[in-house]
């Protein structure tokens, strides 16, 4: 394994793993690293693997939960039967079917996404100033608390991330948080999304490896997979224990900077 190929994919797992799941934009953070290193697009089948992992931490950090409201709840639903597991889980269906749509619609239409990096500066810092006006609020609703229709706003949030820059984590908590959640509720409800949402995606770019990739390394996908979800878990324990303590103010500062950062290499 060539040394430039290795600091990729420690660097790529690391981002990866630490971003996915804070307000912050993994995706631009990625193209920030490809233009810091002068690095071509990062190879698919790494992506995935990345995405794997951090999809495996969250379900993993969240075992009860997710026997709870996607296994439990699922049943319940099945059995016409009205709880509270069955409610949210069907909040989790409605606030991913908008993405859900468009994102089939982008694949099977073969849309590309372009990753123009003035579009990512942009997204960074215009969905920053949204996540700062959405922290105003002093409501404190529960997941419980959140109806259909909240569910779907969220969703349309959701949606949003299709933008490169944006944050997947920043519009699901921008969006949760202007319905009222407070900031833990707001943050674990977006990690939730982020099961069928990240899952979707790695469905979706499997089936592209499968169409233009004919060979990869094994072992570049575990390295991938374990680093990202190491990082990935201590990064979802983090969050959610500094939300008890801080708003989200340091993460709309943070994106701000990095999208200058952005801005100065590129220049």
């Amino acid at each position: 394994m060539a040394a430039e190929n290795l600091i990729q994919i420690l660097l790529t797992s690391i981002i990866q793993g630490i971003t996915e799941f804070l307000p912050v934009s993994s995706s631009g953070h990625i193209s920030f690293l490809n233009e810091l290193f002068n690095w071509s697009d990062i190879k698919l089948t790494l992506m995935v693997s990345a995405h794997f992992g951090t999809l495996f931490a969250v379900m993993y950090y969240f075992r009860c939960d997710v026997k709870k409201f996607f296994i439990s709840g699922f049943f319940s639903l099945l059995k016409k039967e009205k709880t509270i597991n069955s409610k949210i889980f069907l909040n989790i269906v409605y606030s991913t079917i908008p993405i859900l749509i468009f994102g089939i619609i982008i694949t099977l239409g073969s849309i590309q996404i372009i990753y123009n990096k003035w579009t990512i500066i942009t997204a960074t810092i215009f969905f920053a100033i949204i996540l700062f006006l959405a922290d105003k609020s002093k409501i404190n609703k529960k997941i419980e608390n959140l109806t259909i229709f909240d569910a779907l706003i969220i969703g349309f949030f959701q949606l949003f991330a299709l933008i490169p820059g944006s944050s997947r984590a920043g519009l699901c908590i921008s969006g949760a948080r202007f319905l009222g959640l407070d900031r833990i509720s707001a943050a674990t409800y977006s990690m939730y999304l982020a099961i069928p949402s990240v899952s979707g995606a790695v469905f979706l770019s499997i089936i592209e490896i499968t169409r233009n990739t004919s060979s990869f390394s094994w072992l570049e996908i575990f390295s991938v997979f374990c680093l990202s979800f190491l990082f990935a878990l201590v990064t979802i324990d983090f969050f959610i224990k500094i939300l008890r303590k801080i708003n989200l103010t340091f993460f709309v500062i943070y994106r701000i900077i990095i999208a200058m950062l952005f801005g100065i290499i590129i220049f």
